[in-house]
């Protein structure tokens, strides 16, 4: 299970590989806003702080949204287009821009 830190809410949760970090928010009672949970609003963008390795790659619909944000894009993403794809580790996250 992967270790994920929501470090504006204190929370960390272990989760299964498969886990989007949307369900994570959700199921932890985190602040984390969302709006259109399709990955077009951007309402849900992130700060990866450490562990985006640990994350899905980006698809065209998420990079396409983040482009409008800007910024360092390797280190930003959708809590509603992203998943855990290992096994073991630990992602922080920092809601703050």
């Amino acid at each position: 299970m992967v270790s994920v830190f929501l470090k504006d809410d204190n929370i960390r949760v272990k989760v299964p590989e498969g886990t989007t970090m949307r369900e994570v928010a959700l199921k932890s009672g985190a602040s984390m806003e969302f709006g259109c949970r399709t990955g077009e609003c951007t309402t849900c963008a992130v700060h990866v702080i450490s562990g985006a390795c640990l994350l899905s790659d980006k698809q065209e619909k998420e990079i396409k949204a983040l482009e409008i944000i800007g910024g360092n894009l390797s280190e930003i993403r959708l809590m509603c287009q992203s998943s855990v794809k290992c096994d073991e580790g630990e992602i922080v996250i920092s809601y703050g821009l």
